[in-house]
């Protein structure tokens, strides 16, 4: 951009009688057209208080007037998005110029645009001490700048999940360890307490029988404390709540064994090659990985018809199941429901993942699918997970749809030839 020349400006602006201030400004003026229609940038003079006194064809397309006359009264101040950046450049412009200051200002719509401001103080005019300020528009390099950004956050993140699942399936063998030797114990401490109760039978029996005998004084306090006891800890609920309480434990860690099986398939990158799949179990282990992302605002409905196997790789399609899952369990703010079915027709599986969220808007339907799209705030979505979904399912020789309504909820459909050794 080249810089103004502000000593031929100067020539320029001083034409005419100096005590003739009307003629003075008609000057100015003339002067500020013949030499700014014509530039690519924007141009304009304002005084040293804010009061803008003209702007050139290219800048009042920049901040969307249609005239001089539409800032009548208007303040440079109000112009700026951040009003702190007016201070700013008043505290820079105490040296008698700027150049290429990265500021905001807002657009007579609202809307803001960035721009590389240039300025110069003008000395000596007829008009006074004024400003005259260059404006580049910068909006898109600073987007551009932003999308880079954002995009260097993503695919950190994406990295940093890669790693955790390259860990996953480490720690999930590390916590088979010691849930398998929990879950000994707990069958063996189960066998043990059989032999403590039935041994406490016993002893109730014989406390029975000793009541219906005269005893010395001794043994029958002894034996009325041993009563006082057992009702105090309330032996009959203790029996029966120890059962439970293992019972219990032992569903958890068969709950925790089955989490850390589907965890190893699901972290582990699995076969390149094709291979028999039950997609109904693939359902199932992705339900289970993705069991705390869904619980606490989704009711899971399953209709999973007894279909053949397909050809394919069962961890990737277990990701394209998980994207589409957590997908919707996003879309619903606070209660909804999600529902999967499964049936076959003809040579095909067909799969559904319907959810009641908040629904997709009808311009974003046609780039669902499309590399980077995504309408997540920023540093909670990639926009590559149903870009990786539709390829996956493309490369399993399937197909993958989207259908939604706004507010209503949103339906995708995969269906995947059947595996030819089942036909």
């Amino acid at each position: 951009m080249k810089e103004i020349n502000s000593d031929r400006f100067l020539s320029y602006t001083q034409e005419g009688n100096p005590d003739d201030q009307s003629k003075a400004e008609v000057s100015l003026e003339k002067n500020f057209k013949t030499l700014t229609d014509k530039l690519p940038i924007g141009i304009i003079l304002t005084s040293v208080e804010g009061e803008i006194i003209n702007v050139n064809p290219e800048g009042l397309h920049m901040l969307g007037y249609s005239s001089v006359e539409d800032l009548s009264g208007i303040s440079i101040q109000s112009l700026y998005y951040n009003k702190k950046d007016r201070e700013f450049f008043l505290k820079k412009m105490e040296t008698g110029w700027v150049r290429d200051l990265e500021v905001r200002f807002q657009k007579s719509d609202g809307s803001e645009i960035w721009c590389s401001m240039s300025s110069v103080i003008q000395e000596n005019s007829p008009r006074g001490r004024y400003f005259i300020s260059s404006l580049l528009d910068i909006t898109r390099r600073k987007e551009m700048e932003e999308e880079k950004s954002d995009l260097l956050i993503q695919l950190t993140q994406t990295d940093k999940l890669a790693s955790i699942g390259q860990l996953a399936a480490g720690i999930a063998h590390e916590i088979n360890n010691p849930v398998g030797y929990v879950t000994s114990n707990l069958n063996s401490l189960e066998e043990y307490l059989a032999d403590i109760r039935k041994l406490i039978e016993l002893d109730q029996t014989l406390i029975r029988r000793l009541d219906e005998i005269t005893l010395p004084e001794v043994l029958a306090k002894m034996t009325e404390e041993v009563h006082e006891y057992v009702r105090e800890i309330d032996l009959d609920f203790l029996q029966e709540d120890m059962d439970e309480l293992i019972k219990d434990c032992i569903d958890g860690l068969d709950r925790i064994k089955k989490i850390v099986i589907d965890l190893k398939d699901f972290a582990h990158p699995g076969k390149k090659d094709l291979e028999p799949v039950d997609i109904n179990a693939c359902i199932e282990t992705t339900l289970n990985v993705a069991a705390n992302e869904l619980k606490y605002k989704t009711t899971v409905h399953k209709d999973l018809k007894v279909v053949p196997l397909i050809n394919g790789i069962p961890q990737q399609l277990n990701q394209v199941f998980l994207n589409i899952l957590v997908n919707a369990a996003q879309a619903i703010e606070k209660k909804g429901d999600i529902r999967i079915k499964t049936w076959q027709k003809n040579n095909d599986v067909f799969l559904t993942i319907s959810d009641t969220g908040c629904g997709i808007d009808p311009e974003h339907i046609s780039k669902i699918f499309d590399p980077f799209f995504t309408t997540k705030e920023v540093g909670k979505g990639t926009g590559l997970g149903m870009n990786i979904a539709y390829n996956i399912i493309q490369q399993h020789g399937g197909s993958i749809s989207v259908k939604s309504e706004k507010g209503k909820g949103t339906t995708f459909t995969v269906n995947l030839p059947v595996s030819e050794d089942t036909e």
